[in-house]
């Protein structure tokens, strides 16, 4: 709404009525969205949907999380649904696995906002060590969230320089060792209470409008965001957050990193722990057919 998008929003949830009251009196300030509430029926004209609910809330038990999910996709997919699906849950490179295997639909129209936030963060943090704005700082999380995500550094710049040249020049300023804190803070952002521990509700929102735009748009932006692969990065099929061309339908295409040694070790690690819990979740499922 902020960004005023001509574009028409129907929210879908349990408890909406306040909300939809606030959001429409600040209408009021931003009259091209426009803003109503329904339920699942309204999916089947949708552009996209946009799924937030937390699978995991009431329980970690997996099968009974992708058995909530299940449930939502179903319920979306009789409406005659063929839309692009944004998922922004907690694991939601696991989610996107799930609504791929459930709904059917073409895997670039399933992307997970994955480490989209992380590799905001990221930036933001290399800018104030580097001292530049964050828009001159490309570098990436990839994998997936919060301790999951992987630094890559030996692909990361600043103003088209190397991180790692920085460092070669002057090892008494710049070093992995000063780095790592970045990284660790990301980690242990999960134990930080806010907002009575909902975490990110303020960036996550934002970074679900840039999303939309880009999509919406057609801006062929790349994003680290989660994304369908097969034999790349490490994984045989599944999704994971990496750098992706990102576009009005969907995931246009992915761009290929070369990583060091220790970087490849690190996405191993990641790759194995996203397959068992993508497994977990469907133990009665087996190999890799889709809309069951």
């Amino acid at each position: 709404m902020n960004q005023q998008l001509n574009v028409e929003v129907c929210l879908i949830a349990d408890k909406k009525a306040p909300v939809l009251k606030d959001i429409g009196y600040s209408a009021y300030f931003r009259p091209k969205t426009a803003l109503t509430s329904g339920g699942m029926a309204e999916c089947r004209n949708a552009s996209m949907i946009v799924f937030t609910h937390d699978p995991f809330v009431n329980d970690e038990n997996m099968q009974q999380a992708s058995s909530v999910v299940r449930r939502f996709v179903n319920q979306w997919m009789e409406t005659g649904f063929q839309g692009i699906c944004v998922i922004a849950t907690p694991q939601s490179e696991v989610v996107a696995h799930w609504i791929m295997k459930f709904s059917g639909l073409a895997a670039e129209k399933i992307i997970a906002l994955g480490t989209m936030l992380d590799t905001a963060f990221l930036q933001w943090e290399l800018g104030r060590y580097f001292q530049v704005n964050a828009k001159n700082v490309h570098a990436y999380m990839i994998g997936s969230t919060l301790e999951k995500g992987v630094p890559v550094w030996s692909r990361a710049y600043i103003g088209g320089r190397p991180i790692l040249s920085y460092m070669m020049d002057d090892p008494d300023r710049y070093s992995f060792e000063k780095l790592q804190p970045i990284v660790t803070q990301m980690q242990e952002l999960p134990s930080e209470p806010l907002a009575e521990n909902r975490l990110f509700d303020y960036s996550i929102a934002l970074a679900l409008v840039e999303l939309t735009r880009i999509i919406l748009g057609d801006e062929r932006m790349i994003l680290t965001v989660g994304v369908y692969v097969q034999d790349k990065f490490g994984m045989a099929s599944g999704f994971i957050s990496i750098p992706a061309v990102i576009g009005a339908t969907g995931v246009k295409t992915t761009i290929p990193l070369t990583l060091s040694d220790s970087e490849q070790k690190q996405l191993a690690t990641v790759v194995k722990a996203l397959e068992e819990d993508v497994q977990a979740g469907l133990p009665n499922e087996g190999g890799t057919k889709r809309g069951v």
